[in-house]
Parts: C-alpha cells; structure tokens; sequence
C-alpha cells in the first residue's frame, strides 16, 4: 500500500512538472515574438491588421518550435521571420485596408 501511495505521489508530481511553464515558454518566446515583429515592422511599414496577423503567426511557429526541442532565442527570432517571409512568398498577408479597397 505504501508503494501505491508513492507512486500516485510521483505521478501528482510528474503530471505537475510536465504542466508547469519552462521560462523558455514565459521569458524567451515572447521576447523572440517581440524582437521578430520589432524587425518584421522595420523592414517596411504594415498595416496594424498585419501586424496582428503576423503576432499570431509568430506565435504559432515559435512556440512550435519550442515544442519541438528550440530554446535558443536567437534561433526562435530567425525561425519566426522565416516563417514569416515564407508565408508572404506564398501569399501576402492582407490588410484590412487591402479588403475594403476591393468591396
């Protein structure tokens, strides 16, 4: 019975661990989301609508790469702006003025 409580305390344990947020997920992707969007913006002038878009797909792919094992913030910024660049090579990403110009 002692064995049985110790092992659901390890697993309490466990299952807390797994839960709690690393400061790569609470200090460097939102300092790597930030620096991306900072750079994203200096390279030509956007649309708030845009740059909201790209907040969210910057989000998306970093804290992605996170999850796959990336906590260099160097890294995460450059993985973003690829991304980023890749998805505007693809397709731009609209404005909300682009809209209302063709309605």
């Amino acid at each position: 019975m002692n064995q049985k409580r110790n092992g659901g305390a390890a697993s309490i344990v466990k299952r807390l661990v797994l839960a709690a947020p690393s400061s790569v997920e609470q200090v460097v992707a939102p300092t790597a989301i930030e620096r991306a969007l900072s750079v994203y913006q200096q390279l030509q002038e956007r649309d708030q609508s845009v740059l909201l878009q790209a907040r969210k797909i910057l989000t998306q792919h970093i804290y992605g790469m996170i999850d796959r094992g990336e906590n260099d913030e160097h890294r995460l910024t450059v993985g973003g702006l690829a991304q980023l660049k890749a998805i505007e090579r693809d397709h731009a990403i609209k404005s909300a003025q682009d809209s209302a110009k063709r309605t």
